[in-house]
């Protein structure tokens, strides 16, 4: 076995634009009421989804140099460093949308100081409140922001005892362990009524997807180190089979199985089967994309295109900005919610959200950006992490 070139993951952009389509889609599916119609609105209530794959390229993508070091023998990335981009991503653009939304949607005009520090300060799950009209969609960002700060304590306790290197069974048994617990913490939580259902959106239900990602990090990492025809290598040859069992998991998550559309209390077994439906479907659209050929076939090839990988650039500003202009696209409009007009309320929510992310992705985003590797506040780069894959 010989060591073998890293990768660039060149379609992961892509699957981040996909998913950030998925979350708007489902948004505006809801506020028309278009969910409760028939066939075409349980897949549409299901378009939540997209947040699934957001927690797996998450857990993959960060975790990774971690994972690609332990199998090197080198030293892994400075955690300094690490949190150092991740508040330079992700604080700007949230802290502009928040003060956007607490000051120009109508709904928020009697919204407490207490609430806004919550807000600011991704804590507003850990409060029995509601959330702040245009800020709905933040919970996942709360729930991810924990998955950064505790991300690395989370790889280390997967990994074990350094001098150990990266043992595979160790990781697999210990993700599983926690991925059951995950799904139990869901199972449980999710039936707990009002507002105090916040419990269900908390990081513990969801670390089986971001244990997906952690997973195929290392596994990932193995491979470039050892040359191993890994099990997952093989699969992900078969892109079309692989996506046709997502395709199929995702399809029985659509149905009442997983719980109502609305937002009803689920039973115990809806919700954990929901997750546990999520995280199949997850893996299996996931994995022919970190895995197998990278630009092998036309689905590889287009999804690497400009295009998508552009939407993925401005994706994080599509989910962080959308649910504003969706509500103003409401009041422009004079259309009340819950009344229809799905694919006209759907096309001038994308329209506009896609042309405020790509401005605030240009002159902001990208810019601040620039301080990532700034001398005074890191130590080692992350020499290990792939050069095109990145995370919003």
């Amino acid at each position: 076995m010989s060591m073998r070139a890293d990768r660039t993951f060149p379609t992961l952009n892509a699957l981040r634009a996909i998913g950030a389509l998925m979350v708007v889609g489902t948004h505006a599916a809801f506020n028309t009421g278009q969910i409760t119609r028939g066939w075409s609105g349980a897949v549409l209530s299901r378009l939540d989804f997209g947040v699934t794959l957001f927690f797996i390229l998450s857990g993959f993508l960060l975790s990774r140099p971690i994972m690609l070091a332990r199998a090197r023998g080198t030293q892994a990335p400075a955690v300094g460093h690490y949190l150092w981009k991740r508040a330079l991503r992700i604080l700007p653009l949230y802290w502009v949308v928040v003060l956007v939304a607490m000051f120009f949607d109508p709904a928020n005009s009697k919204i407490t100081t207490a609430n806004w520090i919550r807000h600011l300060t991704f804590t507003q799950l850990y409060a029995p409140k509601v959330l702040a009209s245009s800020l709905t969609q933040m919970w996942s960002l709360a729930t991810e922001v924990a998955f950064y700060i505790l991300m690395p304590l989370i790889v280390a306790f997967l990994l074990g005892r350094k001098d150990a290197g990266l043992h595979l069974p160790t990781v697999i048994k210990r993700s599983t362990a926690l991925g059951v617990a995950g799904l139990t913490w869901q199972a449980i939580t999710a039936t707990i009524p009002g507002r105090e259902g916040h419990f269900a959106q908390w990081l513990p239900g969801f670390l089986p997807w971001f244990l997906v990602g952690i997973v195929f990090a290392a596994v990932s990492a193995h491979i470039t180190v050892t040359g191993e025809d890994h099990l997952f290598e093989r699969l992900a040859h078969d892109l079309t089979g692989c996506w046709i069992v997502a395709t199929a998991t995702f399809a029985i998550a659509c149905s009442p199985i997983a719980g109502p559309r609305l937002l009803l209390v689920p039973g115990a077994w809806e919700a954990g089967l929901k997750a546990l439906l999520y995280t199949v479907a997850g893996a299996f659209f996931v994995l022919p994309l970190v895995f197998g050929p990278e630009r092998e076939g036309r689905v590889r090839r287009s999804l690497s295109g400009t295009i998508p990988f552009w939407f993925g650039e401005i994706s994080y500003g599509i989910f962080a900005i959308h649910m504003f202009v969706l509500n103003m696209v409401f009041r422009a409009t004079k259309i009340d919610i819950f009344t229809g007009h799905y694919l006209y309320i759907l096309f001038l929510t994308l329209v506009v959200t896609t042309v405020v992310a790509a401005l605030s992705f240009h002159l902001m985003e990208k810019p601040i950006m620039r301080w990532k590797n700034a001398t005074w506040v890191v130590g080692a780069r992350e020499e290990t992490a792939p050069k095109t894959a990145k995370v919003n």
